[in-house]
């Protein structure tokens, strides 16, 4: 619905026009009146942009690009990033934003109004959207975790932790940086493989993930506004930190040479099909594409918009924001393997020899002369046959880093009444649901959601407004309707890309998943082994897989259940009328009253008698026609796609009027049937008799 504001601006009241042919000067008040407005509207314009673009600062710029990146080799998935970008980012991301502001609708109405048989996937956007926000749950619960524990005097993942009894195994924490054991050991107490520990859950994640789910439901209940200063203080505030991390880690040992592997390319790394598959999903999930977002945002009535543009505006945003959190997560890499394996044995000899010095540690703690020349296991060895008491004081002194060389290097590797109770019941059930990622294997479930389940279906589901937009109703369809209703010809080059370009890779994308997740060898994910001290590679059960299957299903089922629903309660109503026997052959005559249909005109002043004869259309049509005319015989031929959506060609009324009942009724119905083609047959009208009378009220009497 639009606005209070909105519908004053279009109603304003027009300048008279003076005998005179001289344009009439404006006074100072209306050039103030004018500016001001103008002031508003760019206002309006620039908050919609800026937070567009601060979607794009999210989870997905920050911490999952890094993370591919690093799984991947570094400049091989940019260079691949960046190119799948190019050629199916910006366009389709451009297609949601020109969908939300031509039909101005959100998610759900767009694509019922378009191809009604695929309205599902509205209701598919929503169900991702749900999976996405409880897997994004437990990694905002990691960060209150360790914004809690940043409050410490010493940091605890600064050194291994202090123990009272020492024995043998307690030295697995020398065996890995400290940082990694406290993510595993403290903070996930994670289990071996994914199929433990699913029963039981941590005590402080479940804690934590419960106040997550308590902010959110506060800012749902106050409904927090953004005003302009402080979205710009959140827009900017995440690049001013990343630039501070960047300007301290160049100054590490070992910055360089991080930053050379990060834009190293080697091409062969393209033909695996792994790599494409990652960057194309994530290209999906970090521009937000088939949640609905960008069409939900585009269909606010703020003013023109120049969305090649702003879809290139965030598209770069999102890029130049994922580059330079990357660029910090490598040279943070970048020293952690620079001070690790021998170089960190040095450092720990040096440290406690300057300790014996001191008089801090007793000579027997002093290592032996050769240590230097022998290899890290052995430096380990000899910790291990230390006295108790010495091994406490031994850890507890070692350097924060590894001791063990890492063996593996690809890379640096009624809710209207009670709006309340709705907000309580989304939180409540994200809470619930939320809960299997604070079990032992939680961190596990969440990697095969993020790497698998979130992007396989967001694929599926952009495919299908892919092919909704491009083949069933057309791109040049909509090139044309838009240019009549907008005044706004589309760049055709954006129509080839949608038909030739972005809908085969989509299709080429889904194939893909379906081959990387279902083949002989079994994808693999990064797990803990507390004995080794060590992540190492677990391949994924088909029982484990058997789910992603399995909710994928599920979150896709809104789409084949849209149309069978609507076949099968048209069906239904078709069969339960019993007026269709019962009318008379001959009914009474009515002179011919020719419909109305409005024409698009490109100037403004038009605009309003357009919408308004188009909406008196629409009700006449809801409210069945009142011509006095039996439902049979009256239908709406369909517009020049009919074969694209021929369902709308209905033989009864009343399922044509439950129909448009639940689609937008108010809209311009000229993009569901032609203007031209409806026409009212009068050559079978009679004039009642009063036994026509007598005889309908007996009939209805014994019915």
């Amino acid at each position: 619905m639009e606005s209070l504001e909105e519908l004053s601006e279009e109603e304003a009241p027009k300048e008279t026009k003076t005998s005179s042919s001289l344009p009439r000067k404006l006074t100072v008040k209306e050039i103030l009146a004018t500016k001001t407005q103008n002031y508003f509207a760019q206002t309006k314009k620039t908050k919609k942009t800026l937070m567009q673009v601060a979607f794009t600062i999210g989870l997905g710029s920050i911490w999952r690009f890094p993370y591919l990146c690093h799984r991947n080799g570094g400049g091989n998935f940019i260079l691949m990033y960046f190119f799948m970008l190019l050629l199916f980012g910006i366009p389709l991301l451009y297609m949601e934003m020109i969908m939300g502001h031509w039909l101005r609708m959100d998610n759900i109405r767009v694509w019922k109004q378009l191809v009604p048989w695929l309205g599902g996937i509205g209701y598919a956007s929503i169900l991702v959207c749900i999976l996405i926000s409880l897997y994004n749950s437990i990694i905002i619960t990691w960060s209150i975790s360790y914004l809690g524990n940043s409050f410490d005097n010493s940091l605890p993942w600064n050194q291994c932790p202090l123990v009272k009894t020492i024995n043998v195994t307690d030295l697995s924490c020398l065996q890995t940086v400290s940082h990694q054991y406290f993510w595993y050991h403290t903070t996930l107490s994670a289990s071996g493989h994914i199929e433990e520990g699913v029963e039981s859950l941590v005590v402080h994640l479940t804690l934590g993930i419960f106040a997550a789910w308590c902010l959110l439901f506060l800012i749902m209940i106050t409904g927090l506004k953004t005003p302009m200063p402080m979205l710009i203080f959140t827009v900017f505030l995440p690049y001013i930190l990343l630039f501070c991390f960047l300007i301290r880690g160049l100054f590490l040992e070992g910055a360089t040479a991080s930053l050379r592997h990060m834009v190293t390319t080697e091409f062969s790394s393209w033909a695996s099909l792994d790599l494409w598959r990652q960057a194309g999903g994530h290209v999906l999930y970090s521009l937000g594409l088939g949640m609905g977002i960008t069409i939900s945002f585009s269909s606010y009535k703020v003013g023109e918009d120049n969305y090649i543009q702003v879809a290139s505006l965030v598209a770069l945003v999102n890029l130049v924001t994922s580059l330079l959190a990357t660029s910090i997560i490598f040279i943070v890499l970048g020293f952690w393997t620079s001070t690790s394996g021998h170089s960190c044995v040095e450092k720990s000899i040096l440290k406690l020899k300057n300790l014996i010095k001191r008089g801090m540690l007793p000579q027997d703690a002093k290592p032996p002369e050769d240590m230097l020349y022998l290899t890290t296991l052995d430096y380990l060895d000899w910790i291990s046959k230390l006295p108790q008491y010495l091994q406490y004081q031994v850890i507890h002194f070692s350097p924060s880093c590894s001791i063990k060389m890492q063996k593996e290097k690809n890379s640096i590797s009624t809710f209207r009444r009670y709006p309340k109770l709705l907000s309580v019941l989304i939180c409540l059930g994200g809470f619930l649901g939320s809960l299997v990622f604070t079990s032992h294997a939680g961190s596990y479930i969440m990697s095969l959601f993020d790497d698998y389940l979130i992007p396989l279906t967001l694929v599926i589901i952009v495919t299908f407004q892919n092919v909704a937009l491009a083949c069933i109703y057309g791109a040049r369809r909509v090139r044309e309707e838009i240019f009549s209703d907008l005044g706004r010809l589309l760049w055709s080059f954006f129509i080839v890309l949608w038909c030739y370009v972005t809908l085969p890779g989509l299709l080429a994308l889904t194939t893909i998943y379906f081959m990387q997740l279902y083949q002989m060898v079994p994808p693999y994910y990064i797990a803990w082994n507390s004995s080794m001290s060590q992540e190492v590679k677990q391949p994924y059960l088909q029982s484990t897989l058997g789910w992603v299957t399995f909710l994928s299903i599920l979150t896709l089922l809104p789409i084949p259940v849209h149309p069978l629903y609507h076949w099968w309660y048209l069906q239904d109503h078709i069969a339960s009328d019993p007026l269709e026997k019962l009318q008379p052959k001959k009914m009474p005559s009515v002179p011919p009253k020719p419909l109305q249909w409005p024409k698009h005109h490109l100037g403004k002043s038009q605009e309003k008698n357009s919408e308004s004869s188009s909406k008196q259309l629409s009700l006449l049509l809801g409210r069945g026609l009142n011509l006095n005319l039996p439902p049979w015989q009256c239908s709406l031929p369909l517009s020049r796609s009919s074969q694209s959506s021929s369902w709308l060609s209905l033989p009864v009324i009343t399922s044509l009027t439950s129909s448009f009942s639940r689609r937008s009724v108010s809209l311009p119905i000229s993009r569901q049937v032609s203007p031209a083609s409806v026409a009212v047959d009068n050559s079978e009208l009679h004039t009642e008799t009063k036994e026509d009378r007598s005889r309908m009220r007996t009939l209805f009497s014994n019915w």
